[in-house]
């Protein structure tokens, strides 16, 4: 989670529920998915209802606007664990030198 004074940003998440205030419609967003509606590591949460609308209700003609936005945070010690589970997948084994 950000810390107080600062933003909470994408890169602090595992993924975003995004629900429509006017028709329900609910789905989980990983931060990568989000891409290609212009979003970083560095955009704050703040800013995605304003970037973010229904799909559903856009094609029923409806503005589609009204989203609420829940993140759910990485947990310190989760990161910590996916970070050494993920560098003990990057170590080779060492081969013996061998000695002429």
């Amino acid at each position: 989670m950000a810390l107080p004074g600062k933003e909470a940003t994408i890169a602090e998440v595992v993924s975003i529920a995004v629900e429509c205030i006017d028709c329900g419609r609910n789905r989980w967003w990983k931060p990568a998915e989000l891409k290609r509606f212009g979003v970083t590591a560095q955009t704050p949460l703040a800013a995605l209802s304003g970037r973010l609308v229904c799909k559903a209700c856009r094609a029923d003609g409806l503005p589609g606007g009204a989203v609420s936005i829940q993140a759910a945070f990485i947990d310190e010690q989760q990161q910590r664990r996916a970070e050494a589970r993920m560098l003990s997948e990057r170590e080779v084994p060492l081969e013996r030198s061998r000695r002429a």
